[in-house]
């Protein structure tokens, strides 16, 4: 499946031109930009200019790969809104990004199973080092107790769309009840969040689930769902 296709060090952004305001595509930790083009094609049928950002993010630490990813934002973004839809550690860099902005260039953000409180999984691995390594320098700071990330700015729209279907059994007695596979419902709220939903989805394909990929467009539209 196209979703699951690995990382390359040259994978480049992929910009769709459109009429509409900007949309940043973030994918998640040893994911590619494959993972996150179902929904960036989505939106980008629907009117937007969808920019989706492939970032080496398993071997280099959030500020630097924020840095890159706000070249990527300078660069195909102009002087549109802003906004961010993203899967897992994509959610973490955005609220880096959202720093490095201007007030008035942010628009809205959809986190999609973003371990915002971080992931149990990742406690675990960093018990173990040869599985702590394999993480990399942003991934080893996903944990509950090595996460440091800002708040959401109070200006922002933010919904928060997280799965609870399980794919995989290893890690389930790691996780509370509902989980992705990989974090915990609970983990992904965050203090000013407008919006939270659940779906039946997995960690995996969330962020290409055609649920998920509607209820995104009509947050984006119009800051609420309901």
């Amino acid at each position: 499946m196209g979703v699951l296709r690995i990382p390359m060090p040259w994978h480049q952004t992929i910009v769709r031109e459109n009429d509409d305001d900007a949309v940043i595509l973030l994918h998640g930790l040893w994911r590619s930009l494959w993972a996150m083009e179902p929904m960036a094609q989505f939106l980008h049928q629907n009117g937007y200019q969808s920019i989706n950002v492939p970032y080496p993010s398993f071997r280099k630490p959030i500020d630097e790969l924020a840095g890159l990813i706000h070249q990527a934002i300078q660069l195909h973004g102009g002087q549109r809104k802003v906004h961010f839809v993203t899967h897992s550690l994509g959610g973490v860099l955005a609220r880096e990004l959202l720093q490095m902005m201007p007030p008035e260039q942010a628009g809205r953000i959809v986190m999609i199973a973003p371990p915002n409180q971080g992931s149990e999984i990742i406690d675990w691995a960093l018990r173990y080092k040869p599985l702590a390594q394999t993480l990399g320098p942003a991934g080893a700071k996903l944990g509950s107790n090595t996460l440091e990330a800002p708040p959401l700015p109070n200006e922002i729209d933010s919904a928060v769309i997280m799965g609870k279907k399980s794919r995989i059994p290893f890690f389930r007695r790691l996780l509370d009840n509902d989980n992705d596979g990989i974090v915990s419902v609970e983990r992904g709220k965050i203090e000013g969040m407008n919006e939270f939903h659940v779906m039946d989805t997995d960690h995996t394909f969330i962020a290409s689930d055609p649920r998920v990929m509607e209820l995104t467009l009509k947050f984006l539209r119009e800051g609420k769902t309901g």
